[in-house]
């Protein structure tokens, strides 16, 4: 009786990697790893102090921190109190509330409020997110990198990804939380779309609706995160997939890749429907009249007439010459100075295409794209011009990963002098990059240490019905009480979205209760609606009362668009789980007799 022995597969996918492979793998987690705790954790030990902590938890201020540290916590408690999704900030405006969370992206809020169930420190839960968000940045542009490019030019990017300026400038000096996770969203959304681009006839259709699942993912978690700055990606990004369709015809990707970005504006439909159907229950021209998008051009900054954050602005225009001036460099060289044979065809076309990126997104922060951006509409969602400058920061890594590419090429290839120019030029983008940044970090060792603000004020999200300066809100008016006083009121529960109030009335009266009256707002006295009143003068409640005792139960329940909108937020994630399960039902069905 004879066996057949069974040939191993070569496949290299279907193979289990080695143990060298996987402790190559390890060895880059770590490297990954350690980057990100040198970029981010001396933050949390620079902030001047009038006394001598030694080495003491702290930070120094920042532009935003002030605004995510009271956010974050407002949120953390809605939470605690049982709300999946908390809408509603009690402790902004002096106890009248604001629905912050509607017209803000709640996504970092969840991270902050995770570390700080792990660490029950508010200081340390902020370390340990900035930390988190900086692994998982790095590692998405590892991801990305290495679907063209070797190990060692792969880590180049990830290096460059980690340390370019406006990255470090976004934690030490601005303090913008929730921008940071948009360097997680960038690589992935260019990752799954590429892989969709690539996809021909060759591909299965159950490999082209994974990578359209992922896609969604990415690009719906970049919307959940920070729409500023994702609006200002899509911009460049769909001119990066038109001319990838254009240059290669493969022009059925860009129904893959927009059928994928359509499910991702699905998936963060419970936040942005409600975000843009209800904007004008608020005062939003507040932000438009504040940060005029088109007065934040880089070398113009005549939004601050005076002295305030200059110093931010000179270090914003310096970025936009290293980034600018280091994408026409790799241009010139890739074009003029790379022997065809030198990098693959895939890596050759990926690196033209990120230079279109890069060079997009530099033109549209100068005043000259003025003419262009007032044609694009809801352009100024981005706020700030130079926040672009995320987008050349991804530019710039993946050219010096490439130039790093290059250069080991040249070097198996006995080529000196494109060996010596492209490796000089990563280098330069890694050295130049980190000094840049290190100037940036080292400004804020002079910075005082980061103190709460006594009083927490968001006038970008104040309703309609209420005064425009909340500083001017009255601070000792209580959680309830009489209108007239013909009874007593007790307060019996006072959470964020649901609030329960005794009254005992000897004669006709009106509760008024210190929550500003916006839609959502539901009351109901001894378990009947009622009908809230809004206050003319603070746009807070007031239900009319009648003798005796009563129970007032008041709740923030969902308007008919947020209802909507989770809905449809549900109904794509269920569609999504089904497309990331098809592969497994394929393949059983494949290894079924």
């Amino acid at each position: 009786m004879t066996a057949t022995k069974k040939k191993k597969s070569t496949d290299p996918k279907s193979a289990a990697p080695s143990t060298t492979e996987r402790q190559t793998r390890l060895l880059i987690a770590l490297v990954c790893i350690a980057l990100s705790a040198i970029a981010v954790v001396p933050f949390f030990f620079m902030g001047r102090s009038d006394g001598n902590q030694g080495l003491i938890l702290r930070m120094p201020t920042t532009h935003d921190m002030f605004l995510h540290y009271d956010q974050m916590r407002s949120f953390h408690n809605g939470l605690a109190a049982g709300e999946i999704y908390p809408r509603w900030e009690e402790d902004t405006n002096r106890g009248f509330g604001a629905a912050t969370t509607i017209y803000y992206p709640p996504a970092i809020y969840y991270i902050t409020s995770a570390m700080y169930a792990l660490t029950r420190d508010w200081l340390r839960a902020l370390l340990n997110a900035h930390l988190l968000i900086m692994i998982a940045s790095a590692g998405a542009m590892y991801l990305y990198a290495r679907e063209v490019m070797g190990r060692r030019a792969s880590i180049v990017a990830m290096s460059a990804y980690v340390f370019l300026p406006y990255h470090i400038a976004d934690q030490y000096e601005r303090g913008a939380l929730a921008e940071l996770l948009g360097f997680i969203w960038m690589p992935l959304t260019l990752l799954f779309a590429e892989r969709l681009m690539q996809q021909g006839r060759e591909r299965k259709l159950t490999g082209k609706l994974t990578s359209a699942a992922w896609l969604a993912f990415s690009y719906g978690g970049f919307l959940w995160s920070h729409p500023p700055t994702a609006f200002q990606f899509t911009m460049g990004f769909g001119v990066y997939v038109a001319v990838r369709a254009a240059i290669t015809r493969q022009w059925k990707g860009l129904i893959w890749v927009g059928s994928g970005m359509a499910l991702g504006l699905a998936l963060a439909a419970a936040y942005i429907l409600p975000a843009f159907l209800e904007q004008d229950l608020i005062h939003r021209e507040f932000v438009a009249e504040v940060w005029p998008y088109h007065k934040t051009y880089v070398f113009v900054h005549d939004l601050y007439g005076s002295d305030l954050h200059r110093g931010f602005f000179h270090a914003v225009d310096g970025m936009w010459v290293f980034g600018t001036v280091g994408i026409f460099l790799c241009a010139l060289l890739l074009k003029f100075k790379l022997p065809a044979s030198l990098l693959g065809s895939e890596l050759r076309l990926r690196g033209t295409l990120w230079i279109v990126l890069g060079s997009c997104a530099s033109f549209m922060m100068l005043k000259l794209s003025q003419p262009l951006g007032m044609l694009i509409p809801k352009i100024d969602i981005g706020v700030f011009t130079w926040r672009m400058l995320s987008i050349t920061t991804l530019v710039m890594s993946l050219l010096a990963g490439t130039c790093a590419q290059a250069a080991i090429n040249a070097g198996k290839k006995n080529l000196r002098s494109e060996r010596v120019i492209f490796r000089s030029l990563a280098l330069v983008v890694l050295i130049g990059g980190f000094l840049f940044s290190a100037g940036v970090a080292a400004g804020q060792t002079s910075a005082p240490v980061f103190v709460p603000e006594a009083e927490h004020f968001n006038s970008a999200t104040l309703p309609r019905t209420a005064p425009a300066d909340p500083a001017e809100l009255p601070d000792d008016v209580p959680q309830a009480e009489l209108s007239s006083d013909n009874g007593t009121v007790t307060v019996e529960r006072w959470d964020p979205e649901h609030r329960r109030i005794q009254v005992d009335l000897q004669a006709e009266d009106q509760l008024l209760v210190r929550t500003f009256n916006f839609p959502g707002w539901t009351a109901s006295v001894d378990g009947r609606p009622a009908e809230i009143i809004t206050d003319e003068e603070l746009g807070d409640m007031a239900i009319d009362m009648q003798p005796g005792k009563h129970e007032v139960t008041i709740d923030f329940l969902d308007t008919p668009v947020r209802r909507n909108g989770k809905r449809i937020t549900l109904f794509s994630f269920g569609l999504l789980l089904v497309l990331w399960c098809a592969p497994l039902a394929s393949r059983r069905s494949a290894a079924s007799p």
